[in-house]
């Protein structure tokens, strides 16, 4: 018995590591290329960009590789009569479901093990690398004609852009001379790295403030500071940081940067949010895991039910429960970090999906092992025969 599962076992394994590797490398391929278009990173920055990705590729093409291995494995077993055979010499059908139980665990284990540390961390790092080269990142975000710079509360649209010259700017700020508003037909933006801030020179504007204090034309010289930092968000927090913000919410970036005059009835409404927002992202990611193991029983089931040259079939069966767990699960997730009064009250819709997902497996391996195993028995006995 032993060899065989264990037999099975790595069998699952090789088949899972295959699959992960193929989706996971296409996932990240197109992070990457995501990437290039809205962030303008240079050569050297996109390989450690790429590098940054690959924990959220794993990530999001695990459930995928262990349906795929779970599903294609049994239903080997099955279309080559091997289940039958095992039946035949005495092997109870349940026994050749304990490989599948053990994928399910490591399945779940690993994805809550990259959820706790490696996904978060990883993708706050990806986030930053903008900062690395951030003349080319405002020059790429600036070439779709629209670029906010939220530390400095300043919006700048342009027609077109050539090097460092800009066509049509119209620039968008608040001064202390209140909010202002800038157009020109020509402009000029220069970068200072020391001091980390990028100076806008208009030349022959027009200029509308609302106390009238600027000259109504010529040339108007801004200086905008430029991000030092990336604020954290949810996703962006470790497990145990999670934990530890829900009891100190005050402790989040988002509530840090609020200014020193901020009404005290704000203050308590950004960390009540806070708190409801990192709730629901711990329990998406630890039912996630459950989710995961789930789909794992899933594949095994529908690979031993469709055999016999239906392989793919039970495949694309096993990913409507995917989809449909992943679909509710981020719903139910985007629901629960708005609730701000009571966010305990909704984490349950986080779980039911997946949970559900959790029983169908179970459900389908019970089948399996009672129903489809041993067909003329259950029929005899809801006959009534003996």
């Amino acid at each position: 018995m032993r060899i065989l599962h264990s037999y099975i076992l790595k069998e699952m394994l090789k088949a899972l590591a295959l699959a992960l590797a193929a989706v996971s490398a296409v996932v990240c391929f197109g992070l990457v290329l995501a990437a290039l278009q809205q962030k303008g990173l240079g050569p050297l920055t996109s390989l450690v960009y790429m590098a940054l990705s690959v924990p959220v590729a794993v990530y999001i093409a695990l459930p995928l590789a262990a349906v795929l291995a779970a599903t294609l494995i049994y239903g080997r077993l099955a279309a080559d009569r091997e289940v039958m055979a095992c039946w035949a010499s005495g092997i109870p059908a349940s026994s050749l479901l304990w490989p599948a139980l053990l994928l399910a665990l490591m399945g779940g284990g690993l994805s809550l093990a990259l959820a706790a540390w490696p996904l978060p961390q990883s993708s706050y790092a990806a986030k930053c690398l903008a900062l690395a080269d951030i003349e080319r990142h405002f020059f790429t975000q600036l070439a779709d004609g629209h670029i906010n710079v939220k530390e400095a509360s300043v919006q700048l649209t342009v027609d077109r852009v050539a090097g460092t010259t800009l066509y049509g700017p119209t620039v968008k700020y608040r001064s202390p001379n209140g909010q202002t508003y800038c157009y020109a037909r020509y402009g000029r933006v220069e970068f200072n790295a020391e001091r980390n801030e990028a100076k806008l020179a208009l030349w022959d504007a027009m200029v509308v403030d609302e106390l009238h204090a600027l000259p109504v034309r010529g040339t108007h010289t801004l200086t905008i500071p430029l991000p030092t930092f990336v604020p954290r968000k949810e996703d962006d927090l470790t497990l145990w940081h999670l934990m530890l913000i829900q009891a100190h919410p005050e402790l989040a970036d988002r509530v840090r940067m609020l200014k020193e005059g901020t009404p005290e009835a704000a203050v308590q409404y950004f960390k009540d949010a806070v708190r409801a927002a990192c709730m629901a992202e711990m329990h998406k990611r630890l039912a996630t895991a459950l989710g995961c193991a789930g789909l794992v029983l899933v594949g095994a089931g529908l690979g031993l039910r469709f055999h016999s040259g239906h392989l793919l079939t039970a495949f694309g069966v096993a990913l409507a429960p995917w989809l449909g767990s992943w679909l509710m699960t981020w719903v139910a997730e985007k629901a629960a970090s708005r609730a701000v009064r009571n966010p305990e009250d909704l984490m349950w819709i986080i779980w039911a999906p997946n949970v559900l997902v959790a029983l169908l497996g179970l459900a389908a391996l019970a089948a399996i092992a009672w129903v489809w195993a041993h067909p003329v028995r259950l029929r005899d006995r809801l006959l009534g025969r003996r």
